[in-house]
């Protein structure tokens, strides 16, 4: 009975006070600029200092309580630090959540990289899952994003960053490999849409990543920057096949790659690490996210920048600059756009805040592409957060 009653209220907030009409129609015009910017961040919540001591978030804290209500937040990550049982995972999850509807925002997206294998942020009763490289059949992928999806809707997770559909075309790829479904596009595709209806069957966000694919690499963007150096034909070829599945099937967000496409997008920029010229990213590039993934494939979901603290991003650009590109090129939601660890570091925050606000000022973001974003995300949770 409680729990009905709370997903009734909180649909009833999320439909009379955050952007759908009684009709179910997005309006995110109903929405403040802090609002709407809030909305598009997806914060990690690893460590947080108290008594001045350093330590993993495994419960919410009075000043996290302040961060998701005063500054509007869209979406958490959790990662393994925030997991040590089912209960003590469950209450983090639902304090989290009703930190946010407490203070009359929109419900609160909890994300996870729960790809299963390799990249796994907990395992309660269970064995490690097999890593993807070795899911041999659509069944196979389809069992295994069901088996998440069941785990993650049991603790309130709303949302995976999975699957991985990038075509393992690198045998030297050190980031990548058995993350993938494979070296084979077709078998990518099958896999992949499987796996994402899996995770549909248990009512969670999917997410294909990492677009346009960062399969044929040798550098792991984690620590630095690495190009694709193909032509459009060819990553329709290869790379673009598995998303164009997904796309076609349902998957909910695209998860952007922090690559170089030299062939796609020519512009460059001077890396604030060391003054050399760089080719702007995938997950900064118009083009890209606008032009090849909105509108030559047509995606009606929700682009995700992948983590923004990653090298590839971290040390050619500053965190205002780079999330203030993100948006411009296309990105709905930016994934760590700072690094929070303590109430003093909300200046960091702040700046962000400041500089999209400028950029709508300066006619550089027009507040049309931010009531589109925040229509998708609202969307999203009208759909899945109840």
């Amino acid at each position: 009975m409680f729990k009905r009653l709370t997903s009734v209220i909180s649909t009833l907030i999320l439909t009379l006070g955050f952007g759908l009409n009684s009709a179910g129609a997005v309006c995110p015009e109903n929405l403040s600029l802090d609002e709407k910017i809030g909305q598009m961040m997806c914060l990690d919540l690893r460590l947080w200092y108290v008594d001045s001591v350093k330590k993993p978030v495994t419960e919410i804290t009075p000043e996290i309580k302040e961060v998701i209500s005063n500054y509007h937040i869209g979406s958490v990550i959790l990662f393994s630090g925030n997991f040590e049982n089912k209960e003590q995972a469950k209450k983090l999850i639902h304090d989290l959540k009703k930190a946010a509807t407490d203070s009359g925002n929109p419900p609160l997206i909890i994300c996870v990289d729960q790809e299963g294998g390799r990249v796994e942020r907990f395992a309660f009763d269970r064995k490690r899952l097999k890593n993807n490289s070795e899911i041999k059949t659509p069944q196979e992928a389809f069992e295994k994003g069901q088996i998440i999806g069941k785990e993650l809707q049991e603790l309130g997770i709303d949302c995976d960053f999975a699957p991985v559909v990038d075509v393992n075309s690198n045998p030297m790829n050190p980031i990548i490999n058995v993350r993938s479904f494979g070296s084979n596009p077709d078998i990518v595709s099958a896999l992949g849409k499987s796996f994402v209806d899996g995770l549909h069957s248990q009512n969670i966000i999917s997410t294909a990543k990492h677009f346009p694919g960062h399969g044929d690499t040798c550098i792991d963007s984690h620590v630095g920057l690495p190009r694709v150096n193909k032509s459009l034909e060819e990553l329709e070829n290869m790379e673009l096949k598995p998303f164009k599945s997904v796309i076609d099937s349902g998957v909910d967000l695209i998860m952007t790659a922090h690559i170089e496409l030299p062939k796609i997008e020519g512009s460059t920029v001077i890396s604030k690490k060391d003054g050399r010229r760089i080719f702007l990213p995938a997950t900064l590039s118009k083009k890209v996210l606008t032009g090849l993934l909105r509108n030559n494939m047509n995606f009606k979901g929700v682009i995700v920048t992948d983590a923004m603290n990653m090298k590839a991003i971290s040390e050619n650009f500053g965190e205002e600059e780079a999330v203030k590109l993100a948006i411009k090129a296309g990105a709905d939601m930016v994934c760590m756009p700072t690094k929070l660890i303590s109430k003093k570091d909300l200046y960091k925050l702040d700046a962000i805040y400041k500089s999209l606000k400028c950029a709508l000022d300066n006619n550089e973001i027009s507040e049309k592409q931010i009531n589109e974003s925040v229509g998708r995300l609202l969307k999203l949770k009208n759909k899945y957060c109840h």
